[in-house]
């Protein structure tokens, strides 16, 4: 029998409600699982469409209300994603400009707003991720993000010595990426929309967009759950990592 032609399922078991909560991975994979861009140099790892639940575990107390409500998400289609966040000689590359304050060729490029994220991905013909991607990505096939130990994945408030670091220096997951806790915030394509979050804030000016994944001065809840934030125009622990749809 093909490996090929399986579908791989997680499941866990939450302890304060029964509730089996499954993760289904479709395998229809393109020709290698991974490809450098040559545009910004970054090396792309495909990710399968599969299914997730988003939202905090039922019974977990130390999630935020900062999160979706939870329900089941499926990504329909496979795509291709940064295994790094885009690091400052990539944007260098494309935009010929650092706005970082953290300067570092192999550091996530930092103060960079929404525009200028979206029209580095729409110069090298590719895009920022959905939301709903970004999460399927950094789950990394499994049914929950890693938690402990959380300083071998994350840079993070208690390791983050109050500065961006360079790309790919913890843990990747089990897609083979990295920095998808921790480092900079990342900017994804949607809007801000407090109607999703499980305890609603209400949208400043100015905070139209979401981001992702916490940075190295969030705590622990920012950096272990899926954090939806509604993003400022540009800050000094903000970046982004890019996806390319399959043609």
């Amino acid at each position: 029998m093909s490996f090929s032609n399986l579908s791989t399922r997680f499941c866990i078991l939450s302890l304060a409600v029964i509730e089996a909560v499954c993760i289904t991975v479709r395998p229809t994979t393109p020709d290698g699982t991974s490809r450098v861009n040559f545009h910004d140099g970054l090396t792309y790892q495909w990710i399968p469409p599969g299914s997730y639940y988003t939202g905090c575990l039922p019974g977990d107390v130390d999630c935020y209300g900062v999160e979706r409500h939870r329900e089941k998400i499926t990504v329909g289609r496979g795509f291709w994603i940064g295994r790094t966040e885009v690091t400052q000689s990539a944007y260098m590359r494309v935009m010929h400009a650092d706005p970082s304050r953290y300067k570092g060729a192999e550091r996530p490029v930092d103060t960079v707003g929404w525009n200028d994220a979206s029209t580095y991905c729409s110069r090298i013909g590719m895009r920022l991720p959905t939301e709903s991607e970004w999460e399927w990505a950094a789950y990394g096939g499994t049914p929950e993000l890693p938690k402990q130990p959380l300083g071998a994945y994350a840079w993070y408030d208690a390791n983050g010595n109050d500065s961006t670091h360079p790309v790919a220096t913890k843990v990747a997951n089990g897609y083979g990426l990295w920095d998808m806790l921790g480092n900079v915030w990342e900017w994804v394509q949607d809007p801000y929309n407090e109607k999703i979050f499980a305890d609603p804030v209400p949208l400043k000016k100015g905070k139209e967009h979401v981001l992702k994944g916490a940075s190295f001065y969030g705590d622990v809840k920012n950096a272990t759950y899926m954090t939806h934030a509604a993003g400022p125009a540009s800050k000094y622990d903000v970046g982004f990592r890019i996806v390319m749809e399959v043609k």
